[in-house]
């Protein structure tokens, strides 16, 4: 009679979309995406929530609205519900380990996108054109880092055992 394995755990895999997922949450709810620096009298440092509520005021930038206001969650659940699938064998551990690359990928480039949306809204209103990484802080490059942790970590679990 033959036995049954237990499921292979990924726990590498399992680390990096952890390790990706807690940045991302520290971005959206704690770090500051943006700063000017000590000697500048113009904005302080700027947090997920304050863009939030500042896409409001200015019209066009749809796309950074809809990621502010709820695309941000969607994404970050759908790496972490992707990655632990991808990390865990079972019959869609191929399927999830694609679709948790693709989402975790795709979490940084709808930020940065949303992020361009903004600054371009913003300078078409009269402010200094820039790149959204321009005056970037901790925030953000977790955020766009813990995307990239989770992608890799989706890659990297288990082989599928037949």
């Amino acid at each position: 009679m033959a036995t049954r394995r237990p499921p292979a755990l990924g726990g590498y895999g399992l680390a990096l979309v952890g390790l990706g997922a807690v940045l991302v949450i520290l971005a959206y709810v704690e770090l500051d995406w943006y700063g000017v620096g000590r000697g500048a009298d113009s904005a302080p440092e700027t947090t997920f929530a304050n863009l939030r509520a500042s896409i409001d005021q200015f019209g066009g930038a749809r796309a950074a609205a809809v990621y502010f206001d709820w695309l941000a969650w969607v994404l970050l659940g759908a790496v972490i519900v992707l990655g632990a699938a991808a990390n865990v064998d079972n019959p869609v551990t191929d399927l999830a380990r694609v679709l948790g690359f693709v989402a975790g990928v795709g979490g940084a480039a709808v930020t940065y996108y949303a992020l361009l949306q903004y600054a371009d809204v913003q300078a078409a209103a009269g402010a200094a054109q820039h790149n959204p990484l321009f005056n970037a802080s901790w925030g953000l490059m977790c955020v766009l880092l813990g995307y990239a942790l989770t992608a890799i970590g989706a890659v990297v679990g288990p082989r599928r055992r037949e």
